[in-house]
């Protein structure tokens, strides 16, 4: 009898102990990134509060009864806000829909980390879930509820409060000091984007570029003020969906080249990114599967002249593929005819990428490709977002993201957090700073600064210290992930620890379902180095708002982690890809200096990989043998 009672109550107190990890945005360094190895989460008893509340995972995604205000007016539903988008829970697009006719702005709010909400509002406004959730669906949450309630009180209480917004400058932020129970006690503030905008050198005018680039100035695209746009909506990003009035300028509704509604790309804090995909844009010949050239370059007064903070591009309502392919497939629309002309579009136009001005597309997903219709029914995708710079890691080869965790561990610039051991800098600084010097490019590498230099291929130094075959290679690897979503039909290649998509978990790459086997074959030679064909899926599932180690995620009949063996799957999943990138590193100089043995050539996968024109080849031979 003792005996059972004993085990008993072991059992219950391992009920009672935290499952998995609450995400916060604070805890991103801890999880996400390669400093998991050497940095200890959640660290602070109001941290580990957090990190271990319970709640029911369909609670706040469903969006709880929040407590509501006192006053007339926002009773009343005057003053009323538009929450249109939000990055990890802490920066919200927010929208005074009482105030007509705005410009985009780009005024965003930004709030406290989510452990420092109160915790009695943590499951009540889905802390844990605004975190990981976009687009659309933040709305659903309590958070986004409480928010633009609170914005509602401060506006009504405001004397003139529309004169007030209306006189920050382009990028400014409201800053909300901290979430509290009552709505109306919130407190916000204009935090003014003078600095970003003031600085010399930071912002050009379209002159200016022109000079830069060795372009005419016939060729560069107009300018229209950005006053003369309408904000419609923020799709996502730096992107937002605008209009355009044909006779917003005076000019005639007969001009063609005035469209309506158009996508508006910027920047709020640094424009060197912004103005080299511009360029990059300029630079290559068109193509019908590739992003068309700026239609306008919008300015705003800077001392008296005006400067470039964006352009105007297309816009294409038909979606990005991330939307489309989960879509058709489930309605029964997805034919392979299709998805072989969608995947013959994408190989040639980075074969046309790599032979222009440019050389190389870093950023590959199916959110970065967008299907336009052509008039004899079919659709061509069409990439988008030439900046040339960073992917996430479950879609970037290894060679890319060792290079760029060495980094994140040894030096400054490049760090996730100001936790990391001296000695772990040292020892990671002095291995980059070897890497660098024996392939002859600069140490450190170059960032992207607040005062544009015009560099030939931008800063995104992995693949600018990478040769051309290199930097085709890692092309393919992105290509043969985009491959798997086409012909499965799916959003995504992975579980992405930061941004939760309808479908997550639902199929991982590499299981393959629908692809035919000839493609099969295909995508496992481009995607070779992939760890997932030699260690499996990244050992940190997310499910929901909450972390597990996986094979204890409570799905399919399995147990939950509890908080401490997340904790230690973390450190040691982190650990041993630290441990890969030293080994590659090592492998790949030996293999530069010409004595790399056989263990190396078979651990330096890109070596094996078609090349871009091999990829389209087998892609033609299908598609033809589908006739």
């Amino acid at each position: 009898m003792g005996s059972w009672l004993s085990r008993s109550k072991r059992q219950l107190d391992d009920e009672a102990r935290p499952r998995g990890i609450n995400i916060a945005n604070s805890f991103r360094v801890g999880y996400v990134f390669v400093s998991g190895a050497f940095v200890e989460f959640p660290c602070t008893e109001k941290a580990r509060a957090y990190a271990e509340y319970q709640e029911d995972d369909a609670q706040a995604v469903e969006g709880a009864d929040i407590i509501e205000s006192s006053g007339d007016a926002v009773q009343n539903g005057h003053f009323p806000w538009e929450i249109q988008a939000s990055r990890f829970g802490v920066a919200y697009s927010v929208i005074p829909t009482f105030i007509e006719d705005l410009p985009p702005m780009r005024i965003d709010l930004v709030i406290p980390d989510q452990t420092d909400w109160p915790p009695s509002l943590w499951s009540k406004l889905g802390a844990r879930d605004s975190v990981h959730l976009t687009g659309d669906r933040i709305r659903s949450l309590g958070i986004c509820k409480h928010l633009a309630k609170g914005l509602r009180c401060w506006a009504a209480r405001t004397d003139g409060f529309e004169q007030m917004y209306r006189s920050q400058p382009f990028g400014s932020t409201i800053r909300l000091a901290a979430v509290t129970e009552q709505p109306e006690q919130m407190e916000f503030e204009f935090v003014a984007n003078h600095k970003a905008l003031s600085r010399p050198g930071a912002m050009l005018s379209a002159a200016e570029l022109s000079e830069l680039w060795g372009f005419d100035k016939s060729e560069m695209p107009p300018s229209v003020p950005l006053s003369a746009l309408r904000h419609k909506s923020h799709l996502s990003g730096e992107v937002i969906l605008v209009t355009l009035p044909r006779n917003g300028l005076g000019m005639p509704e007969t001009t063609s080249r005035w469209q309506p509604q158009l996508v508006f790309k910027s920047s709020k804090k640094s424009f060197s990114e912004l103005y080299h995909e511009i360029k990059n844009l300029m630079s290559m010949e068109a193509l019908p599967s590739l992003m068309p050239r700026p239609e306008f370059l919008v300015t705003i007064e800077i001392s008296g002249e005006p400067r470039v903070c964006g352009f105007l591009a297309r816009y294409y309502p038909g979606g990005t593929l991330e939307d489309v392919l989960p879509q058709r497939r489930l309605n029964g629309t997805l034919q392979l005819r299709h998805q072989v002309g969608w995947a013959l579009d994408l190989v040639k136009t980075l074969i046309h990428v790599k032979q222009s001005p440019i050389k190389f597309y870093s950023d590959l997903r199916p959110d970065q490709l967008v299907l336009s219709p052509n008039p004899d029914g079919s659709e061509t995708a069409v990439l988008l977002d030439f900046e040339q710079s960073r992917n996430l890691y479950n879609w970037a080869p290894e060679e890319i993201y060792f290079l760029e965790w060495i980094a994140e561990l040894g030096l400054d610039d490049f760090a996730r957090t100001d936790d990391l051991p001296k000695e772990v800098m040292s020892k990671y600084s002095a291995m980059l700073k070897e890497y660098l010097t024996s392939r002859g490019h600069p140490f450190p590498p170059p960032l992207a600064g607040a005062t544009y230099d015009n560099p030939p291929h931008g800063w995104y130094w992995p693949w600018l210290c990478s040769s051309p075959a290199e930097q085709e290679s890692a092309m393919v690897y992105m290509l043969g992930k985009v491959l798997w979503c086409i012909f499965e039909g799916v959003q995504d290649a992975d579980i992405i620890l930061g941004r939760s998509n309808p479908y997550d978990g639902q199929q991982r790459f590499p299981h393959f379902i629908r692809t035919p086997p000839t493609l099969q074959d295909l995508i496992r030679r481009c995607t070779a180095g992939a760890r997932e064909w030699t260690d499996g899926p990244i050992r940190i599932y997310r499910r929901g708002g909450r972390v597990f180690p996986l094979g204890k995620t409570g799905l399919n009949g399995e147990l939950e982690g509890t908080l401490d063996e997340t904790k230690q799957a973390i450190r040691e999943f982190w650990q041993n890809e630290i441990q890969e990138a030293e080994q590659f590193i090592a492998a790949r100089q030996r293999h530069d200096q010409g004595c790399a043995t056989k263990s190396d050539v078979e651990r330096l996968s890109y070596l094996r990989r078609p090349t871009l024109a091999e990829v389209q080849e087998a892609l033609e031979r299908f598609g033809s043998s589908q006739l």
